[in-house]
C-alpha cells in the first residue's frame, strides 16, 4: 500500500473517531412570558449534545412571578381546544400517534444512527481499492461527504428541535410554551387555554440554526370556574372579566455547531491525499 494512502486511512480513522466523540452542538434556549406575568420571567436553558447524551443547565430569571403563576392556577380541561385538535376524532388521534412514533421515541437517537452509518461509509471510501476508476471513487467520496454534512448540519438540529417540542403543526404541541418549560417543575398544556394561537419559525445563519416560537391564549386555570364558559365562547376584551388570564410567550432556541464540524472538514484534505496515493499506485500497476 502506498505510504500516502496508509497515512490517509490511519488519519481518517482518528479524525472520524474524534469527530464522533466530540461535542456535536451547543444550544441556548430562552423563553420569556411577555404578557400576563409580572417582570416577564424567563426560562434559560443551555444544552450540549454529543454521540450519547444531552447535558443541560437551566435557570429561571425573575422566578417568583412564574412560581406564583404555577401555584395559583387550576388544572382544567378546555373542551374547545380538545374539539379543535381532533381528540374526539379517532382517525385524527391515530394519525397524531403515528406521527409521534415515527422517531421511535427520540428523533435525535435516529439522527445519531444515521450519522454513525455515514461516518462508517466515509471510512469505507478510504478503503476503496486502487484498481477502481479514480473518478468514480472520488465521486463516491464527495457524495458520502455531502450526505454527512447534511446529516450534521440539518438532520441533527431538526431532530433536536423535534425532541425539544418545537412544531408548527396544529395540535402537535403538548406544552403551551413549545417545550421551553419541559425541564421545569410544571408544564402547562395547550388544552388548558382558550383561543390559543401559536407560531414557529426557523432561520439559518453562519452561526447555526435559530428556531423561534410564539404563543398567545387565555389560561382557563386563571379564570373563575363560573366564568370559564363565557371565556371559551368569546375572547374577553381588555378590562372585561377573564382578560387578565391572557398569557403570551416568546421563545428562541439557537443551535450552534460544535467541534464535530471542524473535524468533519478535515476529512476533505485526507480524501485528497488518499486520492493521490490511489492514483500513483494505479499508474505503477
Amino acid at each position: 500500500m502506498d505510504s500516502r494512502r496508509f497515512l490517509a486511512i490511519g488519519l481518517s480513522a482518528i479524525v472520524l473517531l474524534t469527530a464522533w466523540n466530540s461535542t456535536w452542538f451547543q444550544i441556548e434556549a430562552i423563553g420569556t412570558y411577555t404578557q400576563g406575568l409580572d417582570r416577564e420571567p424567563s426560562i434559560v436553558t443551555e444544552y450540549r449534545i454529543d454521540n450519547s447524551e444531552e447535558s443541560f443547565e437551566m435557570s429561571i430569571q425573575n422566578s417568583t412571578p412564574l412560581l406564583l403563576y404555577w401555584l395559583q392556577r387550576d388544572n382544567v380541561e378546555n373542551t374547545e381546544n380538545n374539539s379543535e385538535s381532533g381528540e374526539s376524532n379517532p382517525s385524527v388521534e391515530q394519525s397524531s400517534q403515528s406521527e409521534s412514533d415515527d422517531c421511535g421515541g427520540s428523533c435525535l437517537d435516529r439522527a445519531r444512527s444515521w450519522l454513525a452509518l455515514t461516518m462508517f461509509a466515509m471510512f469505507c471510501c478510504f478503503l476503496i481499492p486502487s484498481k477502481f476508476y479514480r473518478r468514480a471513487s472520488n465521486s463516491v467520496f464527495a457524495v458520502v461527504w455531502l450526505l454527512g454534512s447534511v446529516v450534521i448540519l440539518a438532520a441533527v438540529p431538526i431532530a433536536i428541535a423535534a425532541d425539544f417540542g418545537i412544531s408548527d403543526e396544529e395540535g402537535g404541541e403538548v406544552s403551551a410554551t413549545g417545550g421551553f418549560d419541559t425541564n421545569t417543575q410544571e408544564t402547562v398544556e395547550i388544552d388548558q387555554f382558550a383561543h390559543f394561537q401559536q407560531d414557529s419559525d426557523v432561520s439559518l445563519s453562519f452561526d447555526g440554526i435559530t428556531f423561534t416560537y410564539e404563543s398567545l391564549g387565555f389560561d382557563l386555570g386563571l379564570v373563575a370556574e363560573e366564568d370559564r364558559e363565557s371565556v371559551i365562547e368569546n375572547p374577553p376584551e381588555e378590562g372585561s372579566t377573564g382578560y387578565d388570564s391572557l398569557i403570551e410567550f416568546e421563545g428562541e432556541m439557537s443551535i450552534g455547531p460544535g467541534a464535530i464540524v471542524s473535524w468533519w472538514m478535515l476529512i476533505i484534505p485526507l480524501g485528497i491525499l488518499n486520492s493521490i496515493g490511489r492514483r500513483e499506485l494505479f499508474e505503477e500497476e
